[in-house]
């Protein structure tokens, strides 16, 4: 898997695993952006990280993942749980719808009356 593809992969768990840390204008900003890059991994990869940047708290949750996967010294593999997923637009576009349902799971809790 190349960098690019890595950090996709990386950004797709989070947005999977860690929905609360997008809020709906972030995920807004995040369809606009990634709708108006080509289908193409490294572009879509670097639009991403540009976003990132702007967002400490994504970024940091993204970096604790990095050093997770990195493989260590003499090991053969990272030592790593995370699912490969499509790196595609459009799998990355339904990646940041999907979270936001997860995210209101996670915000709202539901009401007995």
């Amino acid at each position: 898997m190349s960098d690019y593809e890595s950090s996709v992969n990386i950004f797709i768990h989070v947005l999977t695993t860690q929905p609360s840390l997008f809020s709906k204008e972030d995920r807004d900003e995040l369809i606009q952006l990634i709708e108006t890059q080509p289908d193409e991994i490294e572009s879509l990869s670097n639009t991403i990280s540009d976003w990132c940047s702007e967002h400490p708290e994504v970024d940091e949750a993204l970096a604790e993942i990095e050093e997770l996967t990195e493989r260590a010294p003499g090991e053969k593999r990272a030592n790593t749980n995370i699912p490969k997923y499509e790196l595609d637009k459009k799998h990355i576009l339904n990646s940041i719808q999907q979270s936001s349902s997860s995210a209101k799971e996670v915000e709202k809790p539901t009401r007995n009356n």
